[in-house]
């Protein structure tokens, strides 16, 4: 269960483009974007982003600009209707429909000719969906939603999502992965990597790689350079690394410091909440891995991803968690983004349950261990 909520991943799998190689008849060379409009349904309006403003006349518009490495914008027409774009310095042709808006308003669907970046994401996402273990995951996804919450056949078909959602990670991870090392001019691989930046599938020094080994024109892209943030958060909590310390509130209202166990124990820092069930699912077998270590020098950590802390403080009782626990802080909603909590972040914690296997020095030893390959990892440990 992923923490994070990725915007990217949201906008490939809503926007369909679709991309023609017909010739536009306007091909005369811009320095920067240019992009030719048409609007259907609409005479006159605007076409706005954050740093574009177009006049839409007789359902035609231009936007002209450049950027200094390619982007992806959200547009708006006439402050309602919302759609997506990949901006590179290029010129092409978009034609949007407002007909086809959703229910939030946002056109999903958009003509696009002439645009190499564009034609590029189309190859990329296309191939992705039509891998065995999409296919499935979507038709998995489909069925869930005809059927009545909480009954004992919806209950079996969550199952078989959760199921197929790892499937369809595992093969989505190493089709990006290979993209990447093999087109390290491309930017659409910069921004497939970026929306996996922190997936378990890849070791640090695989993702630095291919990080580092992008040319200097996609280094200049958005998606590099949250690529690049991704790489150092990640750098921090490599194995051998010392985990990032933190101050945060217990279940009791107390400040706890992690690194007050320093000397003294080898800890499991565990990232859940009290709404994943994943996480939930895993304490009764947790349980007994502690009971069997904590008078031998090892202690667990709870860090929760909860906003709510009544539903945290509930999930404790009911679970009957006995050790420690502590709230990880959210910055305030009109502070602008990241949304995400801020340890959980300084970690690059992936998805919840998320877990950080620490020496008595506090220096990383194993991410993102459960079930039997932490109770291998701790006889290691241990010696028993």
């Amino acid at each position: 269960m992923r923490t994070k909520y990725n915007f990217l991943w949201v906008l490939t799998l809503a926007v369909t483009v679709i991309v023609g190689c017909k010739k536009t008849g306007k091909e005369k060379a811009h320095d920067g974007y240019y992009i030719y409009g048409t609007v259907e349904g609409l005479d006159e309006g605007t076409v706005t982003s954050h740093q574009d403003t177009a006049k839409v006349t007789d359902g035609h518009f231009v936007l002209k600009g450049k950027v200094d490495g390619a982007e992806q914008r959200i547009f708006t027409i006439n402050g309602t209707y919302m759609f997506g774009l990949l901006l590179g310095n290029e010129t092409f042709e978009i034609d949007i429909n407002p007909a086809q808006a959703d229910e939030r308003n946002f056109i999903a669907e958009i003509g696009i000719r002439g645009s190499v970046i564009n034609d590029e994401e189309k190859k990329v996402s296309g191939h992705i969906a039509s891998l065995p273990e999409s296919k499935k995951l979507q038709e998995l996804f489909q069925k869930g939603k005809t059927m009545e919450k909480g009954t004992e056949e919806y209950n079996k078909n969550y199952e078989e999502v959760s199921e197929a959602r790892e499937a369809a990670r595992k093969v989505r991870t190493a089709y990006i992965k290979n993209y990447a090392l093999n087109n390290p001019g491309s930017v659409i691989a910069a921004r497939y990597m970026n929306m996996q930046a922190n997936e378990v599938d890849q070791t640090y020094g695989e993702f630095k790689q291919i990080v580092e080994g992008f040319s200097d024109e996609v280094k200049r892209s958005v998606f590099y350079r949250s690529l690049k943030d991704e790489l150092d958060a990640l750098q921090r909590t490599a194995i051998g690394e010392v985990a990032p310390d933190f101050t945060l509130k217990t279940d009791k209202g107390e400040d706890f410091t992690l690194s007050s166990l320093r000397g003294e124990k080898i800890v499991l820092v565990d990232f859940w909440a009290s709404w994943c069930v994943p996480c939930r699912k895993s304490y009764p077998h947790l349980k007994e891995v502690y009971d069997k270590y904590k008078n031998s020098g090892f202690e667990i950590v709870g860090v929760t991803n909860d906003s709510n802390h009544d539903s945290w403080k509930k999930a404790i009782k009911e679970d009957g968690l006995q050790w420690i626990q502590v709230a990880d802080v959210f910055p305030p909603r009109d502070a602008g983004p990241p949304y995400t909590a801020k340890v959980i972040t300084e970690y690059a914690a992936p998805y919840l349950p998320s877990t950080y296997l620490l020496d008595k020095e506090g220096r990383i030893l194993a991410k993102y261990v459960h079930g039997d390959e932490l109770d291998k990892k701790l006889e290691e440990v241990f010696g028993y």
